[in-house]
């Protein structure tokens, strides 16, 4: 109970910070940020990178019939301009992976021409609520394709544990932005519900496990997302949503997958060790706390190499391919002319002009 700070005070009294909004204000700004892991159709990994050609365009037209049923629920149930932010990361450098031409043109796809990260700084107080759509469950259960931020990571914040979802709501409250709405498989919606008691959720698929799921038939998932995010607005719009914050200073713990991970993490003086595989550190703000645990993730995930070296050793192939790589990083330093084009260093390639979040 005493985890949630009494933001009524916080609203009466900051400037910037945005009221409750009633049926008389001007239409809610709302920005709906999706990942693409709870996308209704997807049950399996490949479905979410862009590596995995022909199962990415399929992710990516499910993700696309999530985020239209979305932004015409919003409209429904009375919102004014709508936003959309990349928040996955498929690897795709080029474009969201939402297909931004079929995106409802009741909404705008949130292109910027500087970098920015949607948990944090591509927020600001000029909203009035926030959408997940297509979240997952937090790292460690058994959620479909269950992580937190990364692959290596678990987030304990305040002693509770988080999901990406809560990790935006986090965010968003430094400028009094609530979360409204979200979308995932069932085992985040268990996540959820004790933290964000209003949140409105959209259930689209059942997790099997990590790696598979079980989606609902499209109709009725169009018809459970465009419901709850009409609700969610009508519920805003009649005061019932506050931001979702914890107190002041903020501890964070970090979990990761070894002691290996951990350590490395723990090289940073800032940290102090809180277990085998936990490190613990404190931030004067959620938003501070969260750019630290970026840099300790980093530091953390040095093994995913060792990792690779190790899988090439399993192989004739592999230990030649190794084998190789030693002579060409020999050759760099003591014949530095007789390294092929691709292998010698190249210029910094060019700045994007447009960003959409997490490429």
């Amino acid at each position: 109970m005493n985890r949630l700070l009494p933001v009524i005070l916080a609203t009466v009294l900051l400037p910037g910070i945005a009221q409750p909004t009633g049926r008389g204000a001007t239409p809610p700004r709302v920005l709906i940020i999706y990942d693409m892991e709870g996308v209704s159709g997807i049950s399996h990994q490949e479905m979410t990178s862009f590596t995995d050609a022909a199962d990415y365009a399929e992710g990516r037209r499910f993700l696309t019939a999530d985020v239209n049923a979305a932004i015409r629920g919003l409209k429904a149930g009375g919102a004014g301009a709508i936003w959309v932010q990349d928040g996955h990361g498929s690897g795709n450098s080029e474009e969201p992976d939402l297909l931004v031409d079929s995106m409802d043109k009741a909404a705008q796809f949130d292109f910027r021409d500087r970098d920015y990260d949607p948990y944090s700084t591509g927020l600001d107080g000029s909203l009035d609520a926030i959408v997940c759509i297509a979240m997952h469950a937090r790292a460690g259960t058994r959620g479909f394709l269950a992580h937190t931020y990364t692959l290596e990571p678990a987030f304990k914040v305040n002693g509770v544990d988080i999901t990406e979802t809560q990790i935006i709501a986090l965010s968003a409250a430094r400028w009094g932005i609530p979360v409204i709405m979200a979308s995932g498989d069932d085992v985040l919606g268990s996540q959820l519900a004790p933290e964000l008691p209003d949140l409105e959720y959209a259930e689209v698929k059942k997790a099997i496990s990590r790696a598979k799921a079980e989606p609902l038939p499209p109709a009725e998932v169009v018809q459970r997302i465009e419901s709850r995010a009409k609700r969610a607005m009508e519920k805003l719009l009649a005061g019932r949503f506050r931001p979702y914050s914890l107190a002041t200073p903020v501890t964070f713990e970090l979990s990761f997958q070894n002691a290996a991970q951990a350590s490395r993490a723990a090289s940073d003086r800032s940290v102090e060790r809180a277990g085998d595989l936990t490190v613990r550190y404190v931030a004067q703000t959620f938003v501070d706390g969260y750019e630290r645990s970026k840099h300790l993730i980093a530091l953390a995930a040095g093994d995913r190499l060792t990792l690779l070296v190790r899988m090439l050793n399993q192989t004739p192939e592999g230990k030649k391919l190794l084998a190789q790589h030693r002579q060409l990083v020999l050759q760099r330093w003591l014949e530095p002319e007789k390294v092929p084009a691709w292998a010698q260093n190249q210029p910094e390639p060019p700045r994007p002009t447009k960003y959409f979040g997490d490429r």
